[in-house]
């Protein structure tokens, strides 16, 4: 059997999420420091690049987004009977600025994922599965912060269930532990919970192997895999204004044999074929049923493989694997796509050879962090943006300009934009300008010496939110 991550990223963390013209807004770096100070070779984009959270964390975890733009972090570390960790981070920061410690009651142990949310500003919950106390309001607890994450107060006991995937729906941490052998058990809390609820359902009542949690317009989707002599992938789904902690509230929504759990995500369910070719598959909920089952790019052919998905406030699903299928070595690549039938191209996020696990947090745009975990790094995600450029004519004669224009989208008012021009197979900064309200820009390209040359424009990125943007090459021929 393949290993491969069962976490479900979180999806839809952050409220009041930044529009784009607000997250692409602001200082940008520029590509070098003056004008033909050195070259670069290709199209580096080197905002993505993993860095490193703790070298102790031992234990899975989660990351959810602030309305300001910031990211907090909760993984699991094992000093002593183990704790949970929370970081927050600036975003496009490589550091903590605040770093705090969360201890279980009782001296019990951690288990399952620490999950962590951002359920309105500055009040971030972590639900932590901790055990094996007698106390009959469970060990599993849900801490607080009104701080945004800076300090928590005590913890709330809220059940015995065990915590290994959940999600923020329609006010209430809905969770779910995996390797269960009487079913896929669901609990549910207000995210303001005082004790454990008076009941847990019970929605897909065969041994749960694999377990995720998603949502639907205020609904709850709940998937398992059984473990057998094959796999097969159920979903159940209770409606807004259900009792998400009723076994009556849920029905089946989707049986998929021969399939095993990955991941899920909002409405979206990633499952891997166990037989054939052992392509990955994306399914979107409508609601009453599945849409087609879509082939994601590149998951054909099984081996170990790791995931995450996480499906963005704008609808569109982010899927995050490190396999060998993309690059020799185990880098995480992410491809997206808003149904399933057309997918972006793969963007390398880095080395993550090292790591197992992992988990997303995504705004509109498409831009956050995955967190992978043993020990904790953190990946950059930053949303894609397009150059066009053009010249006025391909050919000048020597000391006469053309006009070199483009646009860049997302248009942003005021974003530097480089000319660079090829040489011995480096690209050197030769002028600088600014896109208008449109995106539009423009430079005078003067013909100085005879012989072909080579331009393109490069859009700035933003640390933590956007790539840089390359154009496509023109050339110009220069003739005496």
């Amino acid at each position: 059997m393949n290993t491969r991550i069962r976490r479900a990223a979180l999806a839809a963390s952050a409220v009041g999420l930044l529009g784009l013209a607000v997250a692409l807004g602001g200082a940008a770096s520029a590509a070098s420091a003056a004008p033909d100070s050195g070259g670069i070779k290709g199209n580096p984009q080197p905002e993505i690049k993993p860095f490193s959270i703790a070298s102790a964390a031992d234990g899975t975890g989660s990351v959810a987004l602030e309305p300001n733009g910031g990211l907090v972090v909760a993984y699991n570390i094992g000093a002593g009977n183990g704790k949970t960790t929370v970081c927050l981070l600036n975003r496009g920061g490589h550091a903590c600025t605040t770093r705090v410690t969360l201890s279980p009651l009782s001296d019990d142990d951690l288990f399952g994922t620490s999950e962590v949310f951002v359920t309105s500003a500055n009040h971030v919950v972590v639900l932590q599965g901790d055990c094996c106390d007698e106390s009959t309001a469970g060990g599993d607890l849900l801490f607080t912060s009104t701080n945004g994450g800076r300090s928590f107060g005590a913890p709330v006991r809220i059940g015995t269930l065990g915590v290994s995937e959940a999600a923020v729906i329609g006010g209430n941490i809905v969770f779910i532990a995996g390797d269960n052998h009487d079913g896929a058990e669901v609990e549910s809390v207000p995210v303001d919970a005082s004790g454990p609820p008076a009941e847990i359902a019970t929605p897909i009542e065969l041994a749960a192997y694999d377990v995720g949690v998603g949502s639907y317009r205020g609904g709850a989707l709940i998937a398992a895999d059984n473990l057998g002599s094959d796999y097969t992938t159920r979903v159940s789904y209770a409606a807004a204004g259900k009792n998400f902690d009723a076994t009556s509230s849920y029905a089946g929504v989707g049986t998929f044999p021969h399939e095993e759990l990955l991941a899920v995500s909002g409405d979206a369910v990633l499952t891997q074929r166990t037989t054939g070719n052992e392509a990955d598959l994306l399914r979107i909920f409508n609601g009453k049923s599945f849409g087609p089952a879509h082939v994601v790019p590149d998951t054909a052919g099984g081996g170990p493989e790791w995931y995450s998905i996480d499906t963005d406030p704008s609808g569109r699903v982010h899927v995050f694997n490190e396999s060998t299928h993309l690059a020799p070595i185990y880098n995480l690549f992410e491809e997206s796509s808003a149904t399933g039938a057309a997918w972006s191209a793969p963007v390398n996020l880095g080395d993550a050879s090292s790591y197992r696990y992992f988990a997303a947090a995504l705004d509109a745009n498409g831009s956050g962090l995955v967190l992978a975990t043993y020990p904790a790094e953190g990946f950059p995600v930053l949303a894609a943006q397009g150059v066009s450029f053009t010249l006025s004519r391909s050919s000048v004669v020597k000391g006469h300009a053309v006009i070199g224009s483009g646009k860049g989208s997302a248009a942003v008012a005021g974003r530097a934009v480089q000319l660079q021009q090829l040489r011995s197979g480096l690209w050197y900064w030769v002028a600088t300008t600014h896109e208008s309200a449109s995106g539009a820009f423009s430079f005078s390209i003067k013909g100085s010496a005879t012989g072909t040359h080579t331009y393109r424009a490069v859009a700035s990125d933003r640390a933590g939110y956007v790539q840089y943007g390359y154009s496509a090459a023109r050339s110009l021929k220069v003739t005496s």
